[in-house]
């Protein structure tokens, strides 16, 4: 997973004194998470003096780090005033929140030079505030946003909707304002990658977006390899894609377009591609793992904070899992953005 602990941590503080910070320069943790966002030394002032000085591998496992404390801190850090409904709301998203890090595929920056926020890019990659308004059934507003003020900071975004969505949801302004992050402008060299999966015969696939709005809006599984990457399949434009390894085999899940097929789970047997629709309904879903041998996969109605989790059977069935851990379980390989 893209958590904090996987950057190189040494005991020397360095100051950087001009231009921008980038992941992989080293210098204090804090002044790594304020080039992300600049409200930290605001939401948790002690985080100065933590001197251990930090560098990460890319601009996407920066980004993850910063989202992981903020969750970690928002998780344990739960406002008393709110409501019974507020609070679970709260819980869950910040649980979808993890998930989001997790998965480290962010927005691109391609509009506007040095860093800035980027609410939902061309490709439908939305940022970690509008990750979290669509997986509350919010999308309208997400897009409503997207649409009128694309790169605006949330203490700018003066729509009622977001402070009366933030209240439902147990939230402050502050603490969305300090969720959303900033992307360098062209950071992330691959805008097209969805997904990645390392097989452990060697083999290499990634799920790859469309080339840009204007094509037919299809994802496709690809294998990766020396002499060239190889398109093996295209499927239906999903949501909040994750891939596993199971039994030798791809399986590829995410939530279905408005429109077509509501498969949620897709696998590459190596010749073809099989569709499996294992929820009744269009389904977002909240993890894809192999548990005890078997690949389970979890996910909730759009705005239901409840979860529902299916496994899959040596028959090729899918069988509801009774009682759902409250915890959702680690996803076992997530996108490694370079």
């Amino acid at each position: 997973m893209l958590r904090s602990t996987s950057c190189l941590i040494t005991l020397t503080a360095v100051s950087i004194t001009n231009g921008q910070l980038t992941p992989e320069q080293p210098a204090s943790l804090p002044q790594h998470l304020v080039e992300v966002n600049a409200q930290w030394p605001t939401m948790q002032p002690n985080i100065s003096k933590d001197r251990t000085t930090v560098r990460f591998n890319s601009e996407a496992q920066r980004i993850a780090a910063h989202l992981h404390r903020v969750q970690e801190h928002l998780s344990t850090h739960i406002p008393t005033e709110i409501s019974p409904a507020a609070r679970s709301h709260r819980q869950s998203l910040l649980r979808w929140l993890d998930n989001y890090a997790d998965r480290g595929v962010f927005p691109l920056n391609d509009l506007v030079p040095g860093r800035s926020p980027v609410f939902i890019d061309e490709l439908g990659n939305a940022c970690a505030v509008g990750h979290l308004m669509i997986m509350s059934g919010h999308e309208a507003l997400a897009e409503r946003i997207r649409a009128e003020m694309n790169l605006a900071y949330v203490h700018d975004i003066e729509l009622p909707e977001v402070a009366a969505w933030a209240s439902t949801n147990g939230f402050t302004t502050d603490e969305l304002a300090w969720i959303q992050p900033t992307y360098d402008h062209m950071k992330i060299r691959d805008p097209r990658l969805i997904a990645t999966i390392h097989m452990t015969n060697g083999d290499h696939f990634i799920v790859q977006g469309p080339a840009n709005a204007q094509v037919t809006q299809k994802l496709s599984l690809v294998r990766k390899a020396n002499t060239g990457d190889k398109v093996l399949a295209t499927l239906p434009m999903l949501s909040a894609v994750q891939a596993v390894e199971f039994a030798g085999r791809v399986f590829v899940a995410g939530m279905p377009p408005k429109t077509g097929s509501a498969a949620e789970v897709y696998e590459w047997n190596g010749k073809s591609l099989v569709a499996y629709d294992p929820f009744a309904g269009r389904l977002i879903i909240g993890a894809l793992f192999v548990a005890n041998g078997t690949l389970h996969v979890r996910g909730h109605v759009l705005g239901e904070a409840e979860y529902q989790e299916r496994y899959l059977t040596e028959a090729g069935e899918w069988k509801t899992v009774e009682t759902v851990q409250e915890e959702v379980a680690p996803i076992e390989d997530v996108p490694r953005v370079p």
